[in-house]
């Protein structure tokens, strides 16, 4: 495994920060959430340079994360979506919100609130959801390793069960 590479690390986590998880990257996912989609309102409203911001955009893509696209009325104009794939991180970067508002707090107060689109009411926060519904603690989980674990993982797998008994 190369410094700053997870790519031959057999774990779940690793694999997404392999993906999305250079601080740069979050943010630009944060912006596309909001409705970003054009190179210079990345690099405007990030203060991120140019280089940098373009090695994170061609690798969101890459991976399957964002979607570029040729602006219809402008060929020279690029836009970046979100795909499916990206999407389905926007749990991640809510649980980040939220625990950020808890427990790095602006002095003057939220600096966002994640709504519900229908009520306008805040969320109560991000939650693993059993398949009944019930949502869990983490006290209330267990981690088992899968077929495609490796001994490492599985290393960690026991060592949680030692720390639960």
């Amino acid at each position: 495994m190369s410094k700053g590479s997870f790519a031959d690390m057999n774990c779940p986590i690793a694999q997404t920060l392999e993906q999305v998880g250079e601080w740069w990257s979050l943010l630009i996912l944060r912006n596309a959430f909001c409705g970003m989609s054009q190179f210079q309102d990345f690099q405007s409203h990030l203060g991120i340079s140019t280089n940098i911001l373009s090695q994170r955009l061609s690798q969101l893509v890459a991976n399957g994360i964002l979607s570029r696209q040729q602006a219809e009325d402008d060929g020279r104009v690029v836009h970046y979506h979100l795909t499916a794939k990206g999407q389905s991180l926007y749990p991640i970067l809510a649980a980040m919100s939220v625990w950020g508002e808890q427990w790095v707090p602006h002095p003057q107060g939220p600096r966002m609130t994640i709504v519900a689109s229908d009520t306008g009411k805040a969320i109560s926060g991000v939650g693993i959801i059993a398949d009944d519904g019930r949502e869990l603690r983490p006290d209330q989980l267990d981690t088992v390793a899968g077929p495609g674990a490796d001994e490492k993982t599985h290393i960690l797998m026991r060592m949680r069960m030692e720390t639960m008994k």
